[in-house]
């Protein structure tokens, strides 16, 4: 997958006006992925950023920050306080960046999914440390990779998403709330230039270089 696979570029220049590229994609992203039977969005909750999107046919969120409203509250290093194998779908987004002991975490998650069942997982590497309440690890798809074959997922889908060079240094670079949201769509400009001209050059930027990571993988046990 690649970022104009999915993305528009109308929608993309309206957005960074207001919010940061990486939530543009995400939202883009998020908005072309049904999410079959009962799902368990681990770092989620009713007042997210991406609740409102999500298309699925029964929804339950962790989360241990309460002004999200997930209906559990807990840690994710503690026990999930639900039974063995009732999940079809797991939705990581925006959480490995932020949990230490990930070895717990996906034990965790292998005992409430479903055999044949998928996670769906995003995770920055072209971003600025955010702390909520911490930020641990940038890891990249080799590592992801071998990490979830030790956990039985297979069929893996590690797409390296990323608009290109000027929004990602954009993103990275001095933010002011005055001028970041003309200068944002300027780099937008500027990497779907960059895209049309020097296409080859751009998608070897976007492998080596992504903003995020988007990893779908099936849970074989």
């Amino acid at each position: 997958m690649n970022i104009f696979s999915f993305s528009k570029f109308s929608r993309t220049i309206k957005d960074v006006y207001k919010i940061s590229i990486m939530r543009s994609l995400m939202n883009q992203l998020i908005e072309e992925i049904s999410f079959k039977g009962s799902v368990l969005d681990v770092g989620g909750g009713k007042k997210s950023n991406y609740a409102n999107i999500i298309k699925c046919d029964k929804y339950t969120s962790i989360n241990i920050n309460k002004e999200i409203e997930p209906d559990i509250l807990i840690n994710v290093n503690e026990k999930f306080p639900l039974k063995d194998k009732q999940f079809d779908q797991c939705l990581l987004f925006n959480v490995l960046e932020h949990v230490y002991n990930w070895d717990f975490l996906f034990s965790e998650i292998t005992r409430i999914l479903k055999n044949g069942s998928y996670i769906h997982i995003i995770i920055p590497f072209t971003y600025p440390i955010h702390s909520s309440p911490n930020d641990y690890i940038r890891v990249t798809a080799d590592y992801i990779e071998l990490f979830l074959k030790e956990y039985s997922f297979d069929n893996e889908i590690i797409s390296p998403i990323s608009y290109g060079p000027f929004t990602n240094s954009q993103l990275i670079g001095y933010r002011h709330k005055f001028v970041n949201g003309p200068f944002s769509q300027f780099a937008v400009i500027l990497d779907k230039l960059f895209q049309i001209f020097f296409k080859d050059k751009y998608f070897r930027y976007n492998e080596c270089t992504p903003l995020f990571y988007y990893i779908k993988a099936k849970f074989k046990k």
